[in-house]
């Protein structure tokens, strides 16, 4: 997991030299803004851009969800929202993967180790197997509008 401003993402050491990481980020500097809610698609299959919005959860109500295949730069463009994370090995599965979605959810822990608020212009860039738990309340925000950039790990060497 990498959390920062989106005005730092180039003195991030390999982002800046790789195309699919430059692109991601040069979209989301030049387009996120005023690109509607929606899918679009960034060249690649399953390498899109995906805009959207909602009203955010108490934590009891949030999931821990993680990708095999797929890398997520969760950009927040309004509002703000909290990140969880904790270490895969203290999860239990659903046993849900779904192939299409590219999605598996876990049973809720009691705590988790790792809280971040992604704020207006900040990025949450999530590898493939790191749980998540995205949507939870944060002080002084109710929605949040954002950007998930699902980024295929081949298209990055991972």
């Amino acid at each position: 997991m990498i959390h920062d401003l989106l005005s730092r993402w180039q003195t991030i050491p390999g982002l800046a030299a790789h195309p699919v990481w430059s692109a991601s980020f040069q979209w989301l500097e030049r387009t996120a803004a005023t690109a509607p809610e929606g899918d679009h698609p960034m060249g690649s299959p399953g390498f899109l851009a995906r805009v959207m919005s909602y009203p955010l959860k108490a934590r009891g109500e949030a999931r821990y969800e993680s990708h095999r295949r797929t890398i997520d730069i969760q950009y927040t463009l309004e509002g703000g929202e909290g990140i969880e994370f904790t270490d895969p090995a203290l999860l239990s599965s659903l046993n849900d993967y779904n192939e299409t979605k590219e999605v598996e959810h876990y049973a809720t822990p009691g705590a988790g180790q790792v809280h971040v608020s992604n704020v207006a212009g900040r990025f949450t860039l999530i590898l493939p197997g790191e749980p998540h738990m995205p949507q939870l309340a944060i002080a002084g925000q109710s929605r949040v509008r954002k950007v998930v950039i699902k980024v295929p790990a081949a298209l990055v060497g991972l």
